[in-house]
């Protein structure tokens, strides 16, 4: 998970620092948002994320995730 993180900050800083246009930032921003998702948060991207850049974040589907791995947690311990 170290290594996806390291990763996509090196490919993302490889990319800021060199002149390019703003949709390639862009593309940048999603696939290192979806990285991040993933290896942390073990789930996609939602379509809004996704049109924002990466950037935003809706707060009721940040809730209703948080609410499902605590749950996920919790049925874990049972077993």
């Amino acid at each position: 998970m170290k290594k996806v993180a390291v990763a996509a900050i090196a490919v993302a800083g490889l990319v800021l620092t060199s002149p390019v246009a703003s949709a390639q930032v862009c593309v940048v921003a999603i696939i290192a948002k979806a990285i991040y998702a993933s290896a942390t948060e073990n789930r996609e991207l939602t379509q809004k994320e996704a049109m924002t850049c990466g950037l935003v974040v809706d707060e009721k589907e940040r809730q209703a995730l948080m609410a499902k791995g605590k749950k996920e947690a919790r049925a874990a311990k049972k077993h």
